[in-house]
This record gives C-alpha cells, structure tokens and sequence, in this order.
C-alpha cells in the first residue's frame, strides 16, 4: 500500500539525496541548492497526504523488511508524529528556499555540497526521530541529528564557530551517553527494543526494580535535557547558535531542540507510561527547572547586544515554555507544549530569518544599531515585529494561545505561581524585543518614502510565510489546539 510505503519513502530518499550532492557538488554547485529545495519541498507535499489520511484516522505502522515486532524496525506514524512530520518538513523547505540568497556570504563556496548534505541528514534523522516505535532506531537517528547540528555549525569556519562546535560536540556526546545507558537499562529489565512491549513490560515489573527504572528515567532527562538545552544544560546552545550560518540557526532554534523533546515525551509516555512517569519526581524537577529557565533565559536574553546571541538566549526560556506543560502533565498543559513546539518554531524561524535579513542589507547585528530600519527594511522589520509580539503574548498573535493553555494547565494543577511567572516571563521579553521594533519605526528620523528591502525574493518570501502563520495561530488556535488535545488524551490514556 502506497500510504505505508510514504514516511519509509521520504526517510531513505533524502539519505540517498544527502550522499549523492557532494558528487553534484564537483559537477555544478548551484544544483546542490535546488535539488535541497526540491527533496524538501517534496517531502512536505507527502507529509500533507499523510497528515489528511492519518488525522481523521489510525496510525500506519510499517515494519521495516517486513520483519514484525519485537524483532524487526518498526515506524509508527500517528498524529503527533504527522503533526510533527508537517512541521519539520514545512520548515526545513523554508530554510532551503531562504539558503538560496544568503548561504553564498555565510559558508566558503567549495562547502556548499558537504553542507547540503548535513542538511539533509539532519532532516532525515528529525523524520526518523518522530516516527520510529524502535528506541535503539531512536538513538541512532538522535545520533544523525547531533552530529549533523554541529556539522552545520562548524561549516562555517572561523574560530567561533569552531569553538561552538567542540562544545557542541562534546555536551552531546555525554547525553548521546546518558541515552544509551538508559536504553540498556530498559533492555537489561525487559529484553526488548520496541516501544509497545517494553511499556508492556515496565507495567508488570515496576515494583519489583524500581531504582533501576528510575536510573533510566533520570539518566534520559539528563540526556536529552542536554540535547534539548533545558536549563542548567543550555550552556552550549547561545554559542552555538550564535555563530552558526543564518540557515543552520534557524534549523537549531525552531527544529532540532524540539524534536529532542518530542523524544524525551514518547520515552515518558509511551515508555513509561503515565502512570510511572506521574508518580516519580520527575514532573516536579521539570516544572523547577522549567520555571527557572523561563526567567532566567530571558534575563540573559536582556544583556545580550548581538542579536543572534539575544534569540539565541530567548530560545532557552521558551524552551522552559515546553518542559512547563510536560511537568503540569495535564491535557492543557500537554497540548499547550506541542502547540508551543509548533508556534515557537514558525516564531524562532522568523527571527532568524530577518536578522539575517538585516545582516544581508546592513551587515548590522547589535541591536543598538537598527534605526530606521522599518523605512528602509519594512517587510522584514513588519515580520520581526509580529513574531515578537508572539513572543511577548500579545493577543491574537500564536504565543498568546500557548501562555493561555499552559496558564489553563496551571489552574488545572493549583499551581496558580506560574500564571505569575508566565506574566513576568512576558514582560522580560518585551523588555529585550520592543526596543529594537521601536528604533527601527521610530527612531532614526523621518523618512519621505518607505523603500522595498533589498534583499532576494527567496529571503523574503519565507519570512513573509511565517509571519502570516503565527497570525493564523494567533487567531484560530483551536484548529490545531483540537487535534493536539486529543494527542495529550492518548498521552495520558497510554498505559
């Protein structure tokens, strides 16, 4: 059947694609840039068939050489995964048509095909990540993601991002090992890979080992709490997506921190269960950890004058945003999380979109130096300023929506303080984002005419795409809020 034979489809044809550009690449390397466009934006078409035939339906699951379970791979695409499979491609296209105008200035021509391929491997791996039901399939795509992350830093070439890049490198080789040590832990308990029968497995034997089910537990929170840069571990991230090229920090921010989480909740509640996950300490370490990061993320996010650097650091808070709703554990606070996955995504692709955008017309990137740009930039400078007021929470704009449902998870909880926290995470935000809205509209005096920016219509489109999204989300929230509702039903229903 063709439906099953799609999400297999999509994985091994772009790994096909990722190998053969750098041989394009020493034929004609602006061939590697279209055909990235072309796979990316292919996969997104697939991934809107398979996001109409799996919504109002069930789940595909493929069985990888048609070999069943335990012992073969297998995929399992449901909702959440479809929705995620939409937004990984959808954005991962964007990037690719955005690359077209500034990835020339970002990276030394003769890389251009070994950077293609990183691209296309890391989305590989993310598509991997969110539909395999295998956990050692799993770590192996969570392995292809993270070492393809820092390849798209480290393309760069100077010495920053050569720093970056080791750090990197080196904090996600100890959570690649936290991982694989919790994974070996649940096969040494239950003899099994797939994540139906070691659930199955974990529901009979949880009393009768429960440090060593609460070592892996713990040991996959710090894993992938690394990976993902959850506060204290986010020290890696403002460095490295800082001095990454503009289209590799949009895949780090909006992308590959996210899909870390959307593993970290399939361990929790597909693994685990709900039952074993809600009555550790685990959900109380993620509401601490989640409310200190959304404070103290954005009072970093404050200090910082290079822009990349200041949504760099913005990232860690909203990260906290995510972690908050899977520590409330309820319905609105599950679905609030995904749909922040969601919002955030389309707002941290933005923002690093038109900073490179300003960078591009004005090689500006301290904030201190953005004046007038609304006059002579006032496409980019109108999405910048809609995606931080999405940010802030302003309403009608996608971040309301989220702040609403985790305040409604809060409320759900009695946990009324991080309403409080919400509100003051707000204004930080504001603090550090509507001063640079401000220079570039009203500051910098008068201007008689506004001019078109100056930059490729490939720069613009994209940002222009994502700016009307998080509006959409802003204002219809309840179109994706009723299909993530009902993910966050069968979290908490799974056994």
């Amino acid at each position: 059947m063709l439906l099953h034979r799609l999400p297999v489809m999509m994985i091994i044809s772009t790994l096909i694609i990722a190998f053969l550009t750098p041989i394009f690449a020493r034929w004609e390397r602006e061939f590697c840039r279209y055909l990235a466009v072309a796979v990316t934006g292919i996969n997104f078409l697939i991934s809107i068939y398979l996001a109409f035939e799996i919504l109002p339906g069930s789940p595909i699951i493929i069985y990888m050489g048609g070999w069943q379970s335990p012992w073969g791979i297998e995929l399992k695409v449901d909702t959440m995964a479809s929705i995620m499979l939409l937004l990984i491609t959808g954005i991962c296209f964007l990037v690719a048509l955005y690359s077209l105008g500034i990835l020339e200035m970002e990276i030394p021509r003769e890389k251009t095909g070994w950077y293609y391929t990183a691209y296309l491997l890391l989305t590989a791996g993310m598509v991997g990540m969110v539909s395999t039901n295998d956990i050692f399939n799993l770590y192996v795509m969570v392995e292809i993601v993270s070492i393809c992350a820092c390849a798209l830093v480290v393309v760069k070439g100077s010495k920053e991002a050569t720093e970056a890049t080791l750090k990197y490198l080196l904090l996600a080789a100890i959570g690649s090992g936290f991982i694989l040590f919790a994974i070996g832990f649940l096969y040494m308990l239950t003899g099994n890979l797939n994540i139906n029968y070691i659930a199955g497995e974990l529901a009979m034997i949880k009393d009768i080992y429960p440090f060593v089910l609460w070592a892996s537990l713990g040991f996959f929170v710090v894993g992938f709490g690394l990976k993902s840069a959850l506060f204290p571990l986010h020290f890696w991230l403002p460095d490295a997506h800082s001095s990454a090229p503009f289209p590799s920090s949009v895949l780090l921010s909006s992308l590959v921190v996210k899909v870390y989480i959307i593993a970290l909740l399939k361990i929790f509640y597909f693994v685990f269960g709900p039952k074993i996950f809600g009555q550790s300490t685990m959900p109380t370490l993620l509401l601490v950890l989640a409310s200190m990061a959304m404070i103290i993320g954005s009072l970093f996010a404050f200090t910082q004058l290079d822009l990349k650097r200041r949504l760099a650091y913005s990232t860690v808070s909203q990260i906290g945003y995510i972690f908050l709703g899977l520590g409330l554990g309820t319905i609105w606070g599950l679905a609030a999380a995904l749909l922040h996955i969601i919002v955030h995504a389309f707002m941290k692709a933005c923002l690093f979109m038109t900073a490179g955008n300003i960078y591009y017309q004005t090689g500006k990137k301290n904030v201190r130096c953005f004046s007038g740009l609304g006059f002579t930039m006032p496409v980019t400078m109108i999405a910048f300023t809609v995606a931080i007021f999405s940010m802030v929470g302003i309403p009608f704009f996608g971040g309301f929506a989220t702040k609403y449902g985790l305040a409604l998870g809060s409320f759900e909880r009695n946990h009324y303080f991080i309403v409080v926290l919400l509100i003051l995470s707000g204004l930080l935000n504001a603090a550090y984002f509507f001063p640079i809205a401000w220079q570039a509209f009203f500051t910098g005096g008068a201007k008689e005419k506004i001019e078109l920016d100056n930059v490729p219509l490939t720069m613009l489109l994209p940002v222009c795409i994502l700016a009307v999204g998080i509006i959409l989300l802003g204002i219809f929230p309840q179109v994706p809020l009723a299909a993530l509702k009902k993910v966050a039903s069968g979290l908490l229903a799974s056994s």
